[in-house]
């Protein structure tokens, strides 16, 4: 007989049935009709596939090697030395990968685009020699993106896991006479490697996956399964190649997941333990002091300053840079320019958008800890995993599934609703279990005994305890729903507006001026939702548990599948 202790939740049979049947919607169709083998083996044959195969692994691997190329010294700086400002600097290098993929679209054009701050200061530096820089809409800027996007997280990843590696190996081989290059490739390489291959499979993943930044900066002459996906659902109308092209995504990313998943295991025993840093001292280290500081400023002008310059242009008349200051760029965005290019007015586009969020924040977050705090008492087992799934599957493939299933029955707002929150459920789940696991049951035993029961006993100790990690969770939920792309274009079918599409149009238009300011104002608030994710990111102590991770680090590896939304499309830029 079965116990209590390890019986399935009801609540999770729910939630895996309600992600599954949309799943199972689009295999169905893909696989179970007539001729669909042998169109399968026909496509396979296909030059179409070789071309969109090449290039969505083409452009994934070079986006993970330079990705991980360029974080390296950094990781070796913030895992081996103590500096003032380390912490806040983790933190506000990460902001990219928390903003949403179009946001990063429209900082990258306005910083590297035909007109933007970049060729400018090309003109400035080169004068009469036309030194222009083009590669923005095609192979180079979509690599370029996807690095903006994954450096920063692949630098306080690997930072992170380099400052559990004890200085005492070092010692050790210092004092049986290996030098330093010996060390490192024979000591810390070899406990980096597991981590590095891990991050690898993560960014080829997002970047395989990417869909935001393709659409818009490749058009549809550069295509990944999803752009093509899209391209044949959307606008050619081929729903039965649409469905079979998902299929064979779904089986390729099969690959790929068992992959990431082995590398997670070699991260996973290799957790150690957080060790005291020697300071970086101008004085004592002047080489790496100066190596550091120019490694950093570069980092941070690559990072900050497309963002910055959004701001700044949002003031310049025509969004141009030589543009006088103004605040007309604002002004057109409650004008009649603004509602013929995006369909709705500002006021109902902003207020669509935050309902969603809100709705989708509280839905998920309400849900994931009801499931979690049922399961406070279970070790991380078999429902636990098949609960991530949704990380693990194309975005897009499960709204256009969701689509076939009740597009039908449901409005718009029900099934984007239905989507984006099993895109926000993986990481929130993770987050309020490894959090309501954490602090144990002897508190709520200690209250029960002086008489505390039900609302009470919620409401002085458990919520008051979880109060941290409940708020972070409802930020990343509503994080996520409000960067979402993907699910808003296919499931919305042009009725739901959001700021993600509002911008989109705008760019799609060449309404540059207007798809600033609104970028601006949409930065900002994913600034402050990244600030209230930070906020309550700690959750508990290093102790080994959760897979053999502390809590924190158990949240902080699965936020790195699910990752936000930035991607909007499930971290999918």
């Amino acid at each position: 007989m079965t116990s209590a202790r390890n019986r399935t939740n009801p609540l999770s049979l729910i939630l895996l049935i309600l992600f599954f049947l949309p799943v199972l919607a689009v295999l169905g169709q893909a696989f179970l009709r007539p001729q669909a083998w042998p169109e399968l083996l026909a496509f396979l044959r296909s030059g179409q596939f070789r071309r969109v195969l090449a290039f969505s692994v083409s452009q994934a691997f070079w986006s993970a090697c330079f990705s991980l190329v360029l974080a390296v010294p950094g990781a070796y700086f913030f895992g081996r030395y103590a500096f003032p400002g380390k912490q806040l600097l983790r933190s506000v290098m990460v902001l990219p990968f928390m903003l949403p993929g179009i946001l990063v679209v429209l900082a990258m054009v306005v910083f590297y685009g035909q007109n933007g701050v970049f060729n400018t200061w090309l003109a400035l530096l080169f004068p009469g020699r036309k030194v222009v820089f083009t590669g923005l809409y095609g192979y180079k800027g979509i690599v370029l993106t996807h690095v903006f996007y994954n450096f920063a997280f692949c630098l306080r990843m690997l930072g992170e896991r380099w400052e559990r590696i004890s200085p005492k190996l070092e010692e050790a081989s210092a004092v049986l006479g290996a030098g330093r290059l010996t060390t490192w490739r024979r000591v810390i390489l070899p406990l980096l490697v597991p981590t590095i291959g891990y991050l690898g499979l993560l960014v080829f993943l997002y970047s395989f996956l990417s869909f935001t930044v393709v659409l818009v900066l490749g058009g549809y002459l550069y295509q990944t399964f999803e752009v093509l996906i899209y391209i044949e659902y959307n606008n050619k109308l081929r729903f039965t190649q649409a469905s079979m092209l998902a299929g064979v995504q779904m089986l390729l990313l099969a690959g790929i997941l068992a992959l990431q998943r082995w590398t997670q295991r070699l991260v996973q025993r290799q957790s150690g333990e957080f060790s005291p840093l020697p300071p970086l001292q101008p004085r004592k280290h002047p080489v790496k002091t100066a190596l550091f500081l120019f490694y950093l400023a570069g980092s941070l002008l690559f990072f900050f300053l497309p963002l910055l310059f959004v701001l700044a242009r949002s003031f310049k008349r025509r969004g141009l840079p030589d543009g006088s200051w103004t605040l007309d760029n604002y002004r057109q965005l409650f004008g009649t320019s603004f509602r013929f290019v995006v369909g709705r007015d500002l006021w109902t586009v902003a207020g669509t958008s935050l309902a969603l969020a809100v709705t989708v924040g509280l839905i998920t977050t309400v849900l994931a800890y009801v499931l979690a705090r049922a399961r406070r008492r279970q070790p991380w087992g078999g429902i636990d995993l098949w609960l991530q799934l949704p990380m693990g599957v194309s975005f897009l493939t499960f709204a256009f599934g969701l689509l076939k299933l009740a597009g039908r029955t449901l409005p718009p707002v029900f099934l984007i609703v239905w989507a984006q929150f099993f895109l926000a459920f993986p990481l929130v789940y993770v987050l309020l279990r490894t959090a309501r696991r954490e602090w144990g049951e002897e508190l709520l035993e200690a209250a029960q005994s002086l008489g505390a029961t039900g609302w009470t006993l919620f409401r002085t100790v458990e919520l008051p305890l979880m109060r941290k990690a409940l708020s972070s969770a409802f930020a990343y939920g509503a994080a996520l729903s409000l960067g979402d792309l993907s699910a808003v274009l296919v499931l919305g079918q042009g009725k739901v507006v959001t700021l993600a599409v509002a911008v989109y149009r705008l760019i799609g238009h060449y309404s540059f001026p207007q798809a600033i300011a609104l970028g601006t104002l949409f930065i900002l608030l994913a600034a402050a939702l990244f600030s209230a994710v930070e906020a309550g990111y700690i959750v508990a102590k290093p102790d080994g548990e959760e897979f053999g991770r502390s809590g924190g680090q158990a949240v902080e590896e699965d936020f790195s599948v699910a990752g936000p939304g930035g991607q909007g499309e499930g971290r999918r830029q």
